[in-house]
Parts: structure tokens; sequence; C-alpha cells
């Protein structure tokens, strides 16, 4: 379960883990209505992590959540770089059914256009900036709601299901090796010892 109804949210949970299902195994994703708790543009680290924390804690709490082998929560952030400009970053946390566990990773960062920039200092969310910055490009699939920010910057060779998928393969790494991360290997991602 993703706690999230978006569609490219969906469909990186589900190219995240067809990357690392067993043979044979059979994959269901669905999204559920989560609250971040945060705002809707989280800034900085620890506010994007709390809001991928408890969008986490809401999907698991869902009537669909309680019965998932697993829930999925996604949070974007921006926050300050090194040099001074505004950069992009998600938090993705994953925990399998009836372990405390949750596996968080960190997404690639990436920067923005002054232009986007701008907008955002005006006040909108990263994806309305992206929509408004880059309004020629959302009948081409690179919008908030679908390509992201991230497929209107690359033109769609990178896009926000790909974005997110990469790194929720990563956050499933503790499950694929649950007993060298000293966590429940009752879940269907294990691969024993």
């Amino acid at each position: 379960v993703v706690g999230s109804t978006s569609r490219p949210k969906i469909d990186a949970a589900r190219a995240g883990f067809e990357r690392l299902l067993p043979p044979g195994a059979v994959l269901r994703v669905e999204g559920v209505e989560a609250s971040s708790g945060v705002s809707a543009q989280p800034v900085g680290f620890l506010e994007t992590q709390r809001g991928a924390r408890q969008r986490l804690e809401a999907a698991r709490s869902s009537v669909a959540g309680q019965c998932a082998d697993f829930c999925v929560a996604y949070e974007g952030g921006i926050e300050i770089g090194d040099l001074g400009r505004k950069v992009c970053f998600a938090v993705i946390c994953i925990q399998s059914r009836d372990d405390p566990y949750i596996s968080e990773v960190r997404s690639a960062t990436h920067s923005l256009p002054p232009g986007i920039e701008k907008l955002i200092d005006e006040g909108q969310e990263l994806g309305h900036a992206t929509d408004a910055f880059f309004e020629e490009r959302i009948a081409a699939g690179y919008g908030k709601s679908t390509g992201g920010t991230i497929g209107a910057l690359t033109g769609g060779v990178v896009d926000r299901v790909e974005y997110y998928a990469h790194p929720t393969a990563l956050a499933l790494v503790p499950f694929i090796n649950a007993e060298a991360y000293g966590i429940s290997r009752a879940n269907p991602l294990c691969r024993g010892g």
C-alpha cells in the first residue's frame, strides 16, 4: 500500500518492487489517502523526513495498510544546497507488516532553475511552480501529476516514476537481507540467510 493516490507514486512503488520480487511472486499495489502532516512544500530534510514517516504511519493505519505486506511513503522536499541554490529530493520510507523496522532512503538530489526558485520563493509548491514555469511541457506529460519536475527538466529522459523507483528498490534492500539487518524474516522479499 502506497501512502498516496498519486499515479506516479503508485507506479514508482510497483516499479521498485518489480525489480526485486522473487520468481512467481504476485504484486498488487494500491494507493490510499495519507496525510503528511507537514506543509504542502516541505523545506529541509527534517520536515521532508517527518512528512514521509507520517504518511507511512497513516498508510499502515488504513484498512488496506493493516493487511498489506508492505507500506510505502514518499515525500518530496526542497532545501538549500551547498552552493546556496534550491535543490529538490525525496524521502522514501517502507515498512513490512508486523515489524517495527522502517527502511528510509533519500533520493538523488537535483538543482532547480532560477525561475522555479523564484516561484517557490513567492509561495508556490514545487509541482505548481514547475507547471507554471514549464507550462508548454505539461501537454507532453511533464507536469506535477505526470513526469514531475525531473521529467520537465530532462524532457522525459528521467520521469517522476523512475526518480522514485530507484530509491524504492534501495529501501527494499533490508527486507531482502532481513537476517543481515536483524529484522523479521517473515516478509515476502526475504531471500534467506
